[in-house]
């Protein structure tokens, strides 16, 4: 699976705006979100990158990792 760099994601244009994360891409069955809350919110780390796949009709989490 391809992992983004923050500033290919940073380049993208915002397709949504979830509560905590922006949906940067999003194919029939790939979403990729980044969150914009930091370890000091909660997260694992700093820029973390959520990639989903849709499986059967239903978005899975299939990877998360900290964009460099």
């Amino acid at each position: 699976m391809a992992h983004y760099t923050l500033e290919q994601l940073e380049n993208l244009e915002d397709l949504c705006i979830g509560q905590a994360d922006t949906l940067k891409i999003e194919t029939a069955d790939t979403r990729v979100w980044l969150s914009r809350c930091t370890i000091e919110d909660g997260e694992p780390y700093n820029n973390k990158v959520t990639l989903e796949k849709c499986v059967n009709g239903n978005w899975r989490t299939v990877d998360t990792y900290p964009a460099e």
